[in-house]
């Protein structure tokens, strides 16, 4: 009688183990999402935020502009500036009005095949953007010309401000505010549902269709914004601005579907660090033949 009560013991899963933690992971992810009680912020915070870093990018550009930062020097300081600035607006959401916790608030959490979606992902939207670009070439004429400033002639500043800012920094702090920040600000707002003298007037489980829109709304918007803060870099050239701005739409919207699918920003940054790793390495190929 005593083998027969031990059995199921022995077939049930060891705390802790992986095959629990993966059975943990799917029964959370079959669960309707609901904004944690932690996090406070949503639409609003959201934008007032992104703005307050807009502003700050305007300042760093027409700091450059009028020879304030200039060289490559100068260059380094203005990325240093506003992508701090990025990380630090991040912080103060994260500490007022959220738990404190990144991977909680913003999804900063990676697992180690992220790499390889991003790296698909990015050779794959790199082909959409040729082939937007090529389309843009047949109806117009004229050729797009590429966002990434000619490196400088020095590798020291070749590796730092092409390279390492543009490859590695700037996707790891666009993905933050775009998808961390923004999607998550309008996702959040639209979970809860509206409120009548500080009470919400959501259910506490979102309905199939709120969670549907939610996704579809915070996806789309978070994914147009990113599309239009980049179109400064083609300025002076609507053939440039066109072609730049739908391939960064498709590079917006495929991220913001991997964070609101995955609740994580690891396989939309991978994403980014790659498609930005190409453009520069085509950059660099052009610059030197």
């Amino acid at each position: 009688m005593s083998d027969h009560s031990a059995a199921p013991a022995e077939t049930a899963l060891r705390p802790g183990s992986r095959q629990e933690r993966a059975e943990a992971r799917r029964a959370e992810a079959r669960l309707p999402y609901a904004p944690s009680p932690d996090t406070r912020w949503g639409t609003p915070t959201a934008l007032v935020t992104f703005v307050a870093i807009i502003a700050l990018l305007v300042v760093v550009e027409l700091a450059r502009t009028f020879g304030v930062l200039s060289g490559e020097v100068g260059t380094m300081i203005m990325w240093i500036i506003f992508d701090g600035g990025i990380l630090v607006a991040l912080a103060i959401v994260c500490r007022t009005w959220g738990s404190g916790s990144w991977a909680k608030d913003f999804g900063l959490r990676f697992r180690w095949f992220d790499v390889f979606i991003g790296l698909g992902s990015a050779v794959g939207i790199q082909l959409i953007g040729g082939m937007i670009g090529q389309f843009v070439i047949a109806l117009t004429g004229e050729t797009p010309k590429s966002n990434i400033a000619p490196p400088s002639p020095e590798l020291v500043w070749v590796l730092v401000n092409t390279v390492f800012v543009t490859a590695i920094v700037a996707p790891f702090c666009e993905e933050a505010l775009f998808r961390g920040l923004l999607l998550r600000g309008f996702r959040n707002t639209i979970l809860r549902g509206r409120t009548t003298n500080g009470v919400r007037r959501g259910a506490a489980t979102p309905s199939t269709a709120r969670r549907r829109t939610a996704a579809i709304v915070s996806v789309g918007a978070s994914a147009l914004i990113f599309a239009i803060v980049h179109l400064y870099e083609g300025w002076g050239s609507p053939v440039t601005m066109v072609t730049l701005g739908l391939t960064i739409l498709v590079l917006g919207t495929v991220n913001g579907v991997y964070a609101a699918t995955t609740r994580r920003l690891g396989p939309g940054i991978w994403t980014h660090v790659w498609f930005n790793t190409f453009t520069v390495l085509l950059t660099l190929a052009r610059s030197g033949s």
